[in-house]
C-alpha cells in the first residue's frame, strides 16, 4: 500500500492564537512525502504564493492533487504527527472558509473524499498508546535513533516557532531564496523521518506480541 506524509505549516490570524482551534490558523505551506512499495520516498513542500485567500485555495487543491497524482486511485494511508488534533481541523476549517469566498470552488468537497478515502496512521496517538502520555516528535524520533535535518538560518536552528515570521516573508514575496529554502528544508524535516518511525513503532508492536 502507498503511504502519504502530510504536514502543515501555519500563520496565527489571532494575536494569541489557541492551538486547539483550528480558526487561528491560515495555511502558508504543505510538506508531503510519498512511499511506494519497492520504489524510493519522495519529498517535497507546496508553498502559497500570496497572501490572498485565492492562494491559500490553490495550495489546498495542489496538495489534495499531489495525493491524487502519486496513489491514482488505489488505497494509500495517511501518516501524520498529531494530524487529528493539528493539521486536518484547520484544513477542514479552512476549505470551508474558502468555499465561503469562493462558493464554485468546492475545496472542501475534495478534501473531504481525499481524508475518507485514505487510512490515517497519526504517529503522535500511537506513541502515546506505548509511552502513556504524549510525546513530542523530536522525542519520539530520539527514541528510536531516527535521524532528521534541523536547518539553521542566521546561526540558529530553526524550530516551528520561527515557522509563523518566516511563512509571512514567504508569502508575501519578499523572501529571497534562502530562506525560502530554509523554510522547504524545515518543513521536510517534519515528514521525512514519519516513514522511518511509523515502521519502527510497527516493527516494535510486532516483537511486543
Amino acid at each position: 500500500m502507498d503511504h502519504i506524509a502530510l504536514d502543515i505549516e501555519t500563520i496565527p490570524l489571532e494575536t494569541d492564537p489557541d492551538f486547539d482551534d483550528p480558526s487561528h490558523w491560515t495555511v502558508f505551506a504543505v510538506a508531503l512525502g510519498h512511499k511506494a512499495p519497492d520504489s524510493d520516498l519522495v519529498v517535497d513542500v507546496l508553498f502559497r504564493d500570496s497572501v490572498h485567500f485565492n492562494a491559500e485555495r490553490d495550495l489546498i487543491n495542489r496538495m489534495i492533487d499531489w495525493v491524487a497524482d502519486r496513489t491514482n486511485g488505489e488505497a494509500r494511508t495517511l501518516i501524520t504527527y498529531n494530524g487529528d488534533s493539528y493539521d486536518f481541523p484547520i484544513l477542514r476549517h479552512r476549505t470551508c472558509v474558502l468555499d465561503d469566498e469562493f462558493p464554485d470552488s468546492n475545496v472542501a468537497e475534495r478534501l473531504c473524499m481525499m481524508l475518507e478515502t485514505s487510512m490515517h496512521t497519526d504517529l503522535i496517538q500511537s506513541m502515546k498508546d506505548r509511552k502513556g502520555y504524549y510525546v513530542s516528535l523530536e522525542d519520539s524520533l530520539e527514541e528510536f535513533d531516527i535521524s532528521y535535518d534541523e536547518p539553521e538560518w542566521l546561526g540558529s536552528t530553526v524550530t516551528g516557532a520561527d515557522m509563523p515570521s518566516m511563512g509571512l516573508e514567504v508569502i508575501s514575496g519578499r523572501a529571497n531564496p534562502e530562506l525560502r529554502e530554509t523554510v522547504y528544508s524545515y518543513a521536510a524535516s517534519d515528514v521525512k523521518p514519519l516513514f522511518q518511525l511509523h515502521q519502527s513503532l510497527n516493527e516494535r508492536q510486532c516483537m511486543s506480541r
